[in-house]
């Protein structure tokens, strides 16, 4: 009986061991995370609390954890405890930032990045890339190009790419697309797993009216997403702007596999009509397309309808479109022609004016503009334009 410890003893060993056997779990929870087994390491990490709550690091793999899941409720629980117990930590900031920028709320992502920034985040480049995303989206672009100056484009690929996809999208707000496009095709070229650059990149050619490099960057882009459904429907809508493609209905093809019945495919449908020269089943398409809200169904529909002579519909049809996407360029570019058309010279000044603004390098906008300067009599004007027409088609 000698032998024994007595109850006392055995109390002071196991309070003297139980930081070391904390420590350990700790230890194999953040293992079992690196190794992406993040069940293992959530239930490792959620036993470490039920021991000690105050044990920051394992609040940090259940944050990390929960985000990775969208559970942001949770993240955030865990990360505002981080900040709570260690107010000097940057960690629990910078994390809570990209919360909420994946939630979509800027304003509370730019603070927390700020507080992360204050208390010395490590990683430079990676807050500032962060933080320019947030603020370009919040719509302050110039304020977003001022923060990524403050840093070279990192050595990192997938930083590298998401440095430019930043300017990138920055760019575009600030209606610079050859810049925002220049920018995109790097994000491409240093991750081109990302479909989002993809998107940015088909999307601008086409707002842009390049619609033959749109295509050509939108047939790689559906080989590499094939179940994808945004890539699909921008594959048909670049297909559709190339007269001479055939691919268009490998286009419907694929969006119909990807998203069946979906507004999309009745979108891409009336494309492919239209190709065909079936004019009643593409007004039908796009009819149905537009009840049920897809994009640019009523641009279509005032094409089809201008095609068919109806001139009201198709102007209701513009204004409709111009009124759901007031950024948009071809919109005021088709709007314009068919208000030139009618004879209304200063309802299609604006238009055009506008739809050149919008896309500086688009023979057509130009060239339309030209015409109804030389219709006003405003011959330097109308020759500078159609000057500017001639160089684009020349590119």
């Amino acid at each position: 009986m000698a032998d024994h410890p007595r109850v006392g003893d055995v109390m002071r060993i196991a309070l003297l061991l139980l930081p070391a056997l904390l420590f350990a779990q700790l230890e194999q929870a953040d293992e079992a995370f690196r190794q992406g087994d993040l069940p293992r390491a959530a239930t490792l990490a959620q036993q470490v609390l039920a021991r000690d709550p105050s044990a920051v690091h394992a609040h940090m793999i259940l944050g990390v954890i929960a985000a990775q899941n969208n559970q942001w409720p949770v993240s955030d629980r865990h990360f505002l405890t981080v900040t709570r117990l260690q107010p000097a930590n940057p960690h629990g900031y910078f994390y809570l930032g990209q919360g909420k920028l994946y939630q979509r709320q800027w304003e509370q992502a730019i603070q927390y990045f700020a507080r992360a920034a204050e208390r010395g985040y490590p990683d430079k480049d990676r807050l500032i890339i962060e933080v320019s995303m947030a603020q370009s989206e919040a719509g302050r672009p110039k304020q977003a190009l001022t923060s990524l100056a403050a840093i070279s484009p990192p050595s990192e690929l997938h930083l590298a790419a998401q440095y430019h996809g930043v300017v990138a999208f920055a760019r575009d707000r600030l209606n610079q697309p050859n810049e925002a496009i220049a920018a995109a095709r790097e994000a491409v070229k240093l991750d081109d797993s990302n479909p989002l650059y993809w998107d940015f990149l088909i999307d601008a050619l086409i707002r842009t009216d390049q619609a033959p490099p749109a295509l050509a960057e939108a047939i790689l882009a559906q080989k590499k997403f094939p179940d994808r459904a945004d890539t699909q429907f921008l594959f048909a809508l670049a297909s559709h702007h190339v007269v001479e493609s055939p691919l268009s209905k490998l286009a419907l093809r694929n969006l119909e596999e990807a998203e069946p019945g979906s507004a999309r495919v009745a979108l891409a449908e009336g494309l492919l009509y239209r190709k065909q020269g079936r004019h009643d089943e593409a007004l039908a398409a796009f009819k149905r397309a537009a009840l049920r809200g897809a994009p640019d169904a009523h641009l279509l529909l005032g094409i089809v309808y201008k095609e068919n002579g109806d001139y009201p519909a198709a102007e209701r049809e513009y204004l409709e479109a111009e009124r759901l996407n007031p950024k948009s360029g071809q919109v005021p570019l088709e709007l314009g022609k068919l208000l030139l058309a009618r004879g209304d010279l200063a309802g299609a000044r604006a238009r055009l004016e506008k739809a050149v603004a919008v896309m500086p390098d688009a023979s057509t906008a130009h060239y339309q503009l030209g015409l109804v300067y030389r219709r006003l009599g405003l011959t330097a004007k109308a020759e500078e334009h159609l000057e500017r027409s001639r160089a684009a088609v020349a590119r």
